[in-house]
């Protein structure tokens, strides 16, 4: 009866032996997009099995390797290739691509493309692809802007004009211009120029040139012209509202006018009297009006004729 008991007693731990060197250790290491995780696991274990141990989830075209009923058995590596949708944009287009793993620089390999001289990308070209990330390509210009007196000569990888003056801190004034327009692409050698436009109102005095005026008069000789008005410039206060660029003038529109003094204008009798002789074969040389000084209009003619001769006339 002992002797039975002692020979179950040595099969019970003889197989307890035997689980524990079937359920030994193993280090595996997962990498899964770049990351790697170090895992000490019972072996054998699927690689499923491992992975759902260690909380990690996959979807479908995500490719695992070894595959997921892979027994491991020793030290290991699970690799883990995500499959990504990324936004590339380059040359101005952009598209969707699907790609399972590997790097940024991978990524332009796998599309074809070489970046030049002056091509940037705004990844590491050493880093893992992610879902949805937003992969732009980008050159760079060698550019000049004008502001403010200053001239700045820079490399720049921004894509509109305004973006360049956002890069170089410059702020622009509702009424400010500028050449290229804000929303214009860069290109290579462009030049910017900034120009600050503010406006003032002056007022200024203006002369209002008087006018000659012609009054035809009977009771003088056919081509004789005499001054009966003195001419007088008048004044006027003028409103301008001017427009600067860059502190010079650029331009003025008038505001408002406002007449101070009113001009006189310049009144110049002319004769229209044709000539006639008499009997004795005198003709009027000239005939001239001397007004009276009260004011009245009156006054008389002095009128000369040909052979010398003087007469006066009241009018």
């Amino acid at each position: 009866m002992r002797m039975g008991k002692k020979i179950m007693l040595l099969a019970v731990a003889a197989v307890f032996l035997l689980g524990l060197c079937a359920c030994k250790k193993a280090e595996v290491q997962i990498e899964d997009g770049g990351i790697v995780t170090d895992l000490e696991v019972s072996t054998p274990s699927t690689v499923e099995e491992i992975l759902k141990d260690a909380e990690i989830t996959w979807k479908e075209g995500d490719e695992i390797s070894p595959a997921l009923d892979t027994k491991i058995t020793e030290a290991g590596k699970i690799v883990i290739s995500r499959k990504n949708t990324v936004k590339l944009t380059a040359d101005g287009a952009t598209r969707e691509v699907v790609m399972v793993g590997g790097t940024i620089g991978d990524l332009l390999e796998q599309e074809g493309i070489t970046l030049g001289e002056k091509q940037h990308v705004n990844y590491k070209l050493d880093e893992y692809i992610k879902d949805g990330m937003e992969v732009k390509i980008s050159y760079s210009y060698s550019i000049e802007v004008v502001c403010d007196g200053e001239t700045y000569a820079r490399e720049t990888e921004a894509e509109k004009v305004g973006d360049v003056l956002e890069e170089l801190k410059i702020t622009l004034g509702k009424d400010d211009r500028v050449t290229p327009a804000a929303t214009e692409a860069v290109t290579e050698g462009m030049k910017i120029v900034v120009n600050r436009v503010t406006f003032d109102t002056v007022v200024e005095t203006e002369t209002i040139e008087y006018e000659t005026v012609y009054e035809d008069d009977s009771s003088m000789a056919k081509g004789q012209e005499e001054v009966s008005t003195n001419g007088e410039n008048g004044e006027k206060q003028v409103t301008y509202q001017v427009t600067y660029v860059d502190g010079t003038e650029e331009s003025r529109e008038t505001a408002e006018e406002t007449v101070t003094k009113e001009p006189v204008n310049k009144v110049v009798r002319v004769g229209t009297q044709e000539e006639s002789s008499g009997d004795s074969g005198r003709s009027v040389v000239s005939k001239k009006a001397f007004y009276d000084c009260n004011g009245s209009g009156h006054g008389y003619y002095e009128i000369t004729y040909s052979d010398g001769s003087v007469e006066y006339e009241e009018f």
